[in-house]
C-alpha cells in the first residue's frame, strides 16, 4: 500500500525532507511550552492570542491570495510577474493597515473588543509584512522545488519564536510572546527571501506591467472566491479568540490558545510537509491529463494509519498530560483539548488535501460548504453565551459541528478527485 512512499522516490524525499524540518521546527515549541507557561499567565497568552488573531485576519488575505498562484505557471517568467503582483497588493494593504492603526488604534481596539492588546497594536503591520513575505517566496521555494530551504526557514522560525518568547519574558518585557513571535516571523521570511536574491533574483528582469496585469486577470480566481474563502476561515478562527475573550475572559480565551497550539503542533509536522509538496504535485498531474484519485486514495488511507492511534491515546491522557508538563493550572487546557480533539482528528486528514478543488475549479463550492461550518461556530458561541451554556458545552458543540463538516468534504474532494483534465495542455 505504501509503495509510493518509498525514499527512493522524489515525492518520498521532498516529504522527508519538509517533514524533517517540520519536526524540529514544531519540537522546539513543544520543548519550550513547558517553560513558557511557567514564565507567562494565562492572561498572558489570551492577549497573545488576540494579538495573532488580529495579525492572522489581516496576513491570510495580503496578498489577495495570489500567491498560491506562483507554482501553477510553466513558465518562471509568468511566475515572477505573479510574485511582483503580490508584493505590489502587500505594500498597498500594509501601507493601508498602517495608516488606520495610528489615526485611529483606539476605536480599532473598541471595535475588536481587544482593548488588553494595547499599544502593542502598533506592531500588527509589521507582523503581517513579514507574514506576506513568507507567503510570497515559500511558494516560490515550493515552485522551484527547494524544499531543504522552506525547510530551513520552518526551523529558523521556531528557534527566533523560542528564542525571543523565552528570553522576553525572563527579563519582564510587556508582550514577550508578541515579541518573540515577531522574532521568528523575521527569521523565516529572511531565510526565503535570501536563497531568492542568491539564485534566483535573474528572473526580476522578466517582471513587466503588461505580464503583471494579465496574470492578474487570468488568476482572478484567487482574490475573487479563495481569499473569501480563507477570510471565512480566519473570521472563524478571530471571532472565536474575540467572543471567547469578550464572553468568557482573556484567562479562559489563554486555556483555549494554549489548547489549540498543542493540538496543532504534532500533526502539523505530516500535513504540513504532505500539503507543501502534494499541491505541487497534484498540479502536475492534473495537467497532464492524470486522475488524482487513487494518490488521495493512498493519502487518505496513509493518514488514517499514522493518525488514528495517535488521536486515541491524546484522547485518554490529554488533561493529566497538560498538568504534567505545563503545571497544574493548566489542566483546564487539557480538557479543552479533549473536547476539540474530534475535529481536529478530521481537519488533519482534510489538510493535505484543501487545494485540490482549487486546482479542479471547484473553488466557489469548497467556499460555500466552509461557510456553513465557519458561521456556524460564530453563533453557537454567540447563542451559547446568551443561553449561558458552560464553555466546556461551546466546544463540545463546535467540535462536533466541524467534524461532521470536515468529514463531508473529505468524501466531496476523494470523489471530485475523480476529474480528468480534458483541456488543451496550455500553460496555466
Amino acid at each position: 500500500m505504501f509503495s509510493k512512499f518509498k525514499v527512493k522516490s522524489e515525492f518520498s524525499r521532498n516529504v522527508l525532507t519538509l517533514m524533517t524540518g517540520t519536526t524540529i521546527a514544531q519540537a522546539i515549541p513543544i520543548a519550550i511550552s513547558p517553560i513558557l507557561t511557567r514564565i507567562y499567565t494565562p492572561e498572558d497568552f489570551g492577549v497573545f492570542a488576540l494579538y495573532i488573531g488580529i495579525v492572522g485576519f489581516i496576513a491570510i488575505i495580503v496578498t489577495a491570495r495570489y500567491e498560491m498562484a506562483i507554482v501553477l505557471p510553466k513558465t518562471d517568467e509568468a511566475a515572477i510577474n505573479i510574485v511582483a503582483l503580490s508584493f505590489i497588493i502587500m505594500l498597498s494593504i500594509v501601507t493601508f493597515i498602517t495608516l488606520a492603526i495610528f489615526l485611529f488604534s483606539e476605536e480599532i481596539l473598541v471595535l475588536l473588543n481587544a482593548q488588553e492588546v494595547g499599544n502593542l497594536l502598533y506592531l500588527v503591520p509589521l507582523s503581517v509584512f513579514l507574514s506576506g513575505l513568507y507567503q510570497i517566496f515559500n511558494y516560490w521555494a515550493n515552485r522551484k522545488k527547494n524544499f531543504k530551504t522552506m525547510s530551513s526557514s520552518q526551523i529558523g522560525q521556531s528557534v527566533g519564536v523560542g528564542i525571543g518568547q523565552s528570553g522576553f519574558g525572563f527579563i519582564a518585557i510587556n508582550g514577550g510572546l508578541i515579541f518573540g513571535n515577531l522574532l521568528g516571523r523575521f527569521v523565516s521570511a529572511f531565510i526565503l527571501v535570501k536563497q531568492f536574491i542568491l539564485e534566483d533574483k535573474q528572473n526580476l528582469k522578466n517582471i513587466n506591467k503588461l505580464e503583471i496585469i494579465k496574470q492578474m486577470k487570468k488568476h482572478k480566481d484567487f482574490p475573487l472566491v479563495n481569499s473569501l474563502h480563507v477570510l471565512s476561515e480566519v473570521t472563524r478562527i478571530s471571532g472565536s479568540v474575540i467572543l471567547i475573550s469578550s464572553f468568557f475572559g482573556t484567562t479562559i480565551l489563554g486555556f483555549y490558545a494554549l489548547s489549540l497550539r498543542i493540538l496543532q503542533i504534532p500533526m502539523g509536522i505530516i500535513s504540513a510537509a504532505l500539503g507543501n509538496v502534494l499541491y505541487k504535485k497534484f498540479v502536475l498531474m492534473y495537467n497532464d491529463g492524470l486522475s488524482l484519485y487513487p494518490l488521495v486514495k493512498k493519502i487518505i488511507l496513509y493518514q488514517l494509519v499514522v493518525s488514528i492511534p495517535i488521536f486515541t491515546l491524546l484522547y485518554l491522557i490529554l488533561p493529566d498530560l497538560f498538568r504534567i508538563i505545563f503545571g497544574d493550572a493548566w489542566k483546564t487546557a487539557g480538557e479543552y483539548s479533549q473536547l476539540l480533539l474530534p475535529y481536529m482528528f478530521f481537519g488533519f486528514i482534510l489538510s493535505s488535501l484543501s487545494e485540490i478543488p482549487i486546482i479542479l475549479g471547484k473553488q466557489k463550492l469548497f467556499f460555500y460548504i466552509s461557510l456553513i461550518g465557519n458561521i456556524y461556530v460564530l453563533l453557537i458561541i454567540s447563542v451559547g453565551d446568551l443561553l449561558n451554556i458552560t464553555i466546556e458545552d461551546i466546544l463540545k458543540a463546535i467540535s462536533y459541528g466541524l467534524s461532521i463538516e470536515y468529514l463531508y468534504l473529505i468524501v466531496w474532494i476523494l470523489s471530485l478527485s475523480k476529474q480528468i483534465n480534458k483541456r488543451d495542455k496550455e500553460c496555466l
